[in-house]
């Protein structure tokens, strides 16, 4: 697959373009001098990555049998990951029973980062407001150990009752599911409003951070037409979010893409729009990650200096690219 980087892309009609030289044109866009090397990572395959769930048997005793199949394993950055070496041999943890039993959930490191960033505690009001298949939901459960105190919102009834069963099979059926559109939740629950201490916004999107060069096809879904589109879905439910959040709470708002679209702008619309909210720079609790801060201005469009304060996680071999923006609600008498 060729990839077109070079300056003379913008020089092009897009509508003259193949979509990988127009995926590309994009990222350079974003990026700037960094986009060699966004371009670079993505052209490799990401490690698998799981976490253990401690619900159903001990860590050291898993990884003992885990390294007895054969798998090669290494702890990860982040609180209870870990990366299987061996799956760029084809040796998928995904595909053991560990798996099937709920004793392994393999998830992606950078959906693991947001829910460290949410930070939550047990005695906090928790809601993922799109939170199907359940990986982040179960994530903070058993960051928590309270899952009574968690609520899960998903309208679709294939993945309603997917994100039913993950938890279940974790042993997290303690959870509050709600079937219910993340839009206007409270319209048909009054008593949400004002009523979460953290609200994770893990929003649908255009998936750009997903691609790798490597897969069968890798663009055959991605529609640069898309972020434009979908943006003002994604308004609409951290607007929803919100409505939900108690004065003082935290939300994170989160994308696995990289249009400004989806991510910046959508940050400067919803500080715009609620002027007791406030952007929290997202500080991270270790080194090893390349990364780059929030976009303050693009294609001549300035945002409000504040969203410097968001997180872009670069694609490298254990994360992929992924957006994350901290919110607080301001009390009554910081407002």
């Amino acid at each position: 697959m060729t990839i077109l980087t070079s300056s003379g892309l913008n020089t092009i009609m897009e509508s003259d373009l193949s979509k990988p030289e127009l995926f590309a044109g994009r990222i350079k866009d974003i990026f700037g001098g960094k986009a060699g090397d966004v371009l670079e990572a993505i052209s490799h395959p990401r490690y698998e990555t799981f976490r253990l769930n401690l619900n159903k048997s001990g860590v050291k005793e898993v990884l003992r049998k885990l390294r007895g199949l054969g798998f090669e394993i290494r702890e990860g950055v982040l609180p209870g990951s870990y990366v299987n070496l061996s799956s760029l041999n084809g040796s998928r943890i995904s595909q053991t029973e560990f798996f099937k039993n709920g004793i392994v959930y393999v998830q992606g490191l950078s959906s693991m980062l947001d829910v460290v960033v949410l930070d939550p505690k047990p005695d906090e009001k928790i809601l993922d407001l799109c939170a199907s298949p359940g990986s982040k939901t179960s994530y903070i459960a058993s960051m928590t150990g309270v899952p009574g105190n968690i609520y899960a919102v998903e309208n679709n009834s294939a993945r309603f009752f997917s994100l039913k069963k993950n938890l279940a099979l974790q042993g997290f059926d303690g959870v509050v599911t709600v079937k219910s559109n993340a839009v206007g939740l409270i319209n048909r629950y009054p008593e949400f409003r004002e009523f979460f201490d953290k609200i994770l916004v893990d929003v649908p999107c255009s998936n750009e951070g997903n691609v790798r060069f490597v897969d069968k096809d890798p663009l055959k879904f991605w529609n640069p037409k898309l972020p434009k589109k979908i943006s003002m879905l994604q308004k609409k439910i951290l607007a929803s979010g919100y409505n939900m959040l108690k004065p003082g709470g935290f939300m994170v708002y989160s994308t696995c893409t990289y249009s400004f679209e989806e991510n910046e702008a959508v940050i400067n619309w919803v500080l715009k729009k609620f002027t007791d909210l406030e952007a929290v720079e997202v500080t991270l609790p270790f080194k090893e990650l390349s990364h780059v801060r929030g976009i303050t201005e693009h294609r001549g469009e300035k945002v409000d200096s504040r969203i410097s304060g968001a997180l872009r996680i670069l694609p490298g071999n254990y994360f992929d690219g992924f957006f994350i923006s901290l919110l607080q609600r301001q009390s009554v008498q910081e407002h």
